[in-house]
Formats: C-alpha cells, structure tokens, sequence
C-alpha cells in the first residue's frame, strides 16, 4: 500500500508540475505588435534574411524589393499561422498540388524578452526550418 501511495503522489505533483508550468509558458506565447527580424538557425542560414511587421492581426513581410501584407489567422497558444497565399492550381501535377494544400506554421520554444525561437513546420512531424524572431521596434 505505501508503494501504491507514492506512485499517485508523484503521480500527482508531475502532472501539477507540468500543468502549471505549461500554463506559465503559455502565457507570454503571443507574437506581439513590433518589427522582427529573422535569424535562421545554422542549418538553414542559407536561406534568404528578411524582416516583418506584426500589427494586431496582420503581418507585413518585408524583403529584398517587395512589400507583402497577410492576415494572421492565429497568435497565440505559442504558434503563429498565417493565411495562406491562394494559388490556381490548374497548371500545377498532382504533388505540387499536394504541397500547395499544405498550411505551415510556426511553433515557439523559448521566448525572452525580444527574442523568440521557432521551428516552421508543415505538419507535427516534419520541419521546414528554424530560428529566431528578434524584435528591433515596439509598436
């Protein structure tokens, strides 16, 4: 019996431990208003740099000569998902049109206070990159 008694009491504090540290956690899990610029993780610092603008729930992305305006679909729950782009799939084979019904997102997995890292992904499994999100104007 007092083996049985231990187990529901550790039991019971890893389960009080997770939920309350998930709920800190979650609380500061919102993107907020302000310019960020991003900076790729060593495997994917190839990609290409640019910054972006979060205004309640839009995000403008600014790179090299084009300026591009999304709705923000969701900014909380430590993810950010933004509209997708809608394409005419007419021209398109059957995997690039597979892709293209793909909706990524990003996921945080440790926030300071202007620095948030990510992982973007296609789904819960597979990882397109990952990063900061530093923040270099407040709005």
């Amino acid at each position: 019996k007092i083996l049985y008694y231990k187990s529901i009491k550790i039991n019971l504090i890893l389960f009080c431990s997770l939920f309350f540290t998930n709920s800190l956690f979650s609380q500061n899990c919102v993107l907020p208003n302000g310019k960020y610029k991003i900076e790729f993780d060593k495997q994917f610092e190839m990609y290409p740099k640019f910054e972006f603008r979060i205004l309640n729930d839009s995000i403008t992305f600014y790179e090299k000569d084009s300026i591009v305006t999304r709705k923000i679909e969701k900014n909380n729950s430590c993810s950010l998902v933004i509209e997708k782009e809608i394409i005419d799939e007419t021209d398109l084979t059957e995997l690039q049109k597979m892709l293209n019904r793909q909706h990524p997102f990003y996921t945080f997995k440790k926030i300071t206070d202007s620095k948030f890292k990510f992982i973007y992904r296609v789904d819960l499994h597979v990882m397109i990159n990952s990063g900061k999100f530093i923040r270099i104007k407040t709005e």
